[in-house]
């Protein structure tokens, strides 16, 4: 038998793998084992689209408030341009 050093770094190598592009020789070989892989490849699945959702949610906030700021100084300029406000004015 194997060290338990060694089991729990391969258990902990398998675990990162689940999560990575990596990979392992460890497979599961029984119905437990091939049920405890579904169930993490599932959670992995849900913490990956969490990450990417969360961090697309946040690069369209971004935009929107950058389009708000871009159309309040058009509309800004609009107004000036149409009151034919002075410069000295308009830049305040």
């Amino acid at each position: 038998e194997l060290p338990y050093g060694y089991g729990y770094m391969t258990s902990f190598h398998w675990s990162l793998t689940q999560f990575t592009p990596a990979s392992m020789e460890v497979v599961p070989v029984n119905t437990t084992e091939r049920f405890f892989t579904v169930v993490v490849i599932l959670l992995a699945l849900v913490v990956f689209t969490s990450f990417v959702s969360n961090i697309t949610s946040a690069i369209t906030r971004a935009r929107e408030a950058h389009r708000s700021e871009v159309r309040q100084f058009e509309q800004i300029q609009s107004y000036i341009l149409i009151n034919r406000i002075t410069l000295d004015l308009g830049n305040r």
